[in-house]
């Protein structure tokens, strides 16, 4: 069996964004195989105790369908963090969805003192079997409280998940204490935290998996987003962690063979978007000298890449534009490595390149695509984007809407 943890950031109280986040995680798990996927503690709504009362809701409501319906037609089990309404108060909760079975909850039974004034202990303890391997639940402040761990071992867990949103002192707790119950109790201990901003703290992330006898056998890094894979039969692991930054001169040479890469597989497919002439060597060094081409990376190989910036072409003065006299933001270059293609890598790049342009107060993203590469329109027009008029480069038998 493979178990995937997830190491999210999620936003402040925007459960449908963070659902259509969540689910895109789900897919990639899928991707690599994984039977059982869990998300960091309240990843729906984020760490927001202030905002439960408002937020809490209970495992029926229908915007939790698409959890079980993506669990029942590709076979993966799913725990999402919630606060949800119990008779009592509310509960902060994991809500686990199984394939074709009845939808669960797991509360909190342990709070620490600070949840106290907005939530209420969950009364009992769920457990997951999958193939065989009984798997245990805990939800941060009790997963280092030696009594949780001590109930469910007694009841017979074969692996501990703890689903936490943890700020840099309590990861360097978890980091002492979790190494210690796998080498006392040989049980495998996973580890799910957040990055980004919680409440009135940074989640730093360091997800991570203890083997049974306690040895740290691998994490992700304090910041960015990322997926973890431990197979329980060979103990194994694979990672995911994709990060977009800004290129530098170094990456140049890699940059350049995928852009060499991506126009081959474009012209396999009879597509002449690109040219000899177009992009070369020294533009693409000239993009990052002026810090314009940011990397899509995953475990620090180079996936993809996109080229934000204000720069216009000379023959984009003969579209009629709309925001023509504001601030406007231009793409240009978006590649992604062919061996990776269509696996929703672009996606993550255009979403970027959004948020920045949101974030630094554009009014308009403007682009354009060759006519003839009919999956690369429709990718821009599911976006919403609109074909403003038609424009010529050299070299090319069709123009570029």
């Amino acid at each position: 069996m493979k178990i995937c943890i997830a190491q999210t950031k999620s936003e402040k109280g925007n459960i449908q964004r963070n659902i259509d986040s969540h689910l895109e995680f789900i897919e990639r798990a899928i991707k690599l195989k994984a039977d059982l996927i869990i998300f960091p503690e309240l990843s729906i709504t984020n760490y927001e105790p202030e905002l439960a009362t408002e937020l809490a809701t209970d495992i029926e409501s229908s915007i939790f369908s698409p959890f079980q319906e993506i669990s029942n037609s590709n076979g993966i089990s799913i725990g999402i963090g919630m606060p949800t309404k119990a008779p009592d108060g509310l509960n902060i909760s994991m809500l686990i969805f199984q394939p074709n079975k009845e939808k669960t909850v797991y509360s909190k039974q342990m709070l620490h003192s600070d949840e106290l004034p907005y939530f209420v202990c969950g009364k009992n303890q769920s457990f997951l079997t999958i193939n065989g391997v009984k798997i245990a639940i805990g939800i941060c402040y009790e997963t280092l409280q030696r009594e949780h761990f001590l109930n469910v071992k007694n009841q017979g867990t074969d692996i501990y998940i703890a689903s936490v949103a943890k700020r840099k002192g309590g990861i360097e707790k978890a980091y002492k204490h979790f190494p210690q119950i796998p080498n006392e109790f040989n049980t495998p201990i996973l580890m799910s935290n957040c990055v980004g901003h919680c409440d009135n703290f940074m989640g730093v992330g360091q997800s991570a998996i203890w083997n049974r006898k306690g040895k740290l056998i691998e994490q992700l890094d304090d910041n960015n987003q990322g997926l973890l894979i431990y197979d329980t039969k060979t103990e194994r692991t694979e990672k995911e962690q994709l990060k977009i930054e800004k290129g530098t001169l170094s990456d140049l040479n890699e940059l350049f063979q995928i852009y060499l890469n991506a126009k081959n597989e474009l012209e396999r497919n009879g597509i002449y978007q690109w040219t000899d002439n177009y992009p070369t060597r020294p533009i693409i060094e000239n993009d990052l000298k002026k810090g314009i081409l940011f990397v899509l990376r995953s475990n620090e190989e180079i996936i993809g890449a996109i080229n934000i910036s204000e720069e216009q072409e000379t023959e984009y003065q003969t579209v009629s534009w709309e925001f023509s006299n504001s601030k406007v933001l231009v793409i240009h270059r978006l590649v992604i490595d062919p061996k990776y293609q269509g696996k929703g890598y672009a996606k993550k790049l255009m979403d970027f390149a959004e948020k920045f342009a949101n974030e630094n107060n554009y009014s308009s993203i403007r682009l354009d695509a060759y006519s003839q590469n009919k999956r690369v329109i429709n990718f821009y027009e599911k976006r919403k984007y609109f074909i403003r008029g038609n424009v010529n480069f050299p070299e090319r038998e069709y123009p570029f809407h």
